[in-house]
């Protein structure tokens, strides 16, 4: 399934728990492997493969421990600042959004 925009929040969960236990079975690792390896509980572990939430550091252990830590670049790209729109903006970065008038 391609995960959307319009993808509703427990189907994204649920498939990305999907892709996670398809790595993991594609390295042919098993739950007990992979929750130690991460330093997360086996039960931490399903719940993040069958969709339900778990928190980011959990996901990031396990992702790290699947050597897929990296593929985070690949869905939110770190946002290079140019000189000049610092400058447009007043000599420092932007922290904060301005307020809509909608």
């Amino acid at each position: 399934m391609k995960i959307r925009q319009t993808t509703r929040t427990p189907e994204a969960l649920e498939e990305l728990g999907r892709r996670v236990e398809r790595v993991r079975l594609q390295r042919n690792t098993s739950l007990e492997d992979l929750a130690k390896e991460a330093g997360i509980g086996i039960a931490t572990l399903q719940r993040l493969e069958t969709g339900e939430n778990v928190n980011f550091k959990t996901l990031i252990k396990v992702l790290r421990s699947l050597n897929r830590l990296g593929d985070i670049d690949n869905i939110i790209p770190d946002i290079e600042v140019s000189p000049f729109e610092i400058l447009k903006q007043g000599g420092t970065p932007r922290r904060r959004a301005s307020r809509s008038n909608g």
